[in-house]
């Protein structure tokens, strides 16, 4: 069977975590999950998500798609004209590497943890 890509989780940077937090709550109700002084999980946005604060945030909204396979999923990155700009990283949910695609976007491919 192919690999099965499909966007499961998207990534909102902030210079300022707290009031971003306070701001999607107050306006959509929406609640939060600590993973650190510079992460939060966005809960019931309808997609799973996060507000990143750290000083290596992308300058956009980052879609991360889920894979299978995380080596097969960045060579076919690769094969097709992406260039990596994260190499894979583990974190506590998973693994995952950062790529541009030929028109400019940045976006992610991640696995969970087994």
């Amino acid at each position: 069977m192919p690999q099965s890509y499909k966007i499961d989780y998207i990534e909102f940077p902030s210079s300022d975590g707290p009031n971003t937090r306070r701001f999607l709550g107050d306006a959509f109700g929406w609640g939060f999950t600590g993973y650190g002084p510079d992460y939060n999980g966005i809960n019931d946005a309808g997609i799973d998500g996060g507000i990143d604060s750290s000083d290596g945030r992308p300058r956009a909204p980052l879609a991360v798609i889920r894979t299978e396979d995380l080596e097969l999923a960045e060579r076919e990155v690769v094969a097709a004209g992406g260039v990596i700009t994260t190499p894979a990283f583990d974190f506590p949910g998973g693994r995952r590497f950062h790529f541009r695609e030929p028109g400019g976007v940045e976006l992610a491919v991640w696995i969970e943890k087994a």
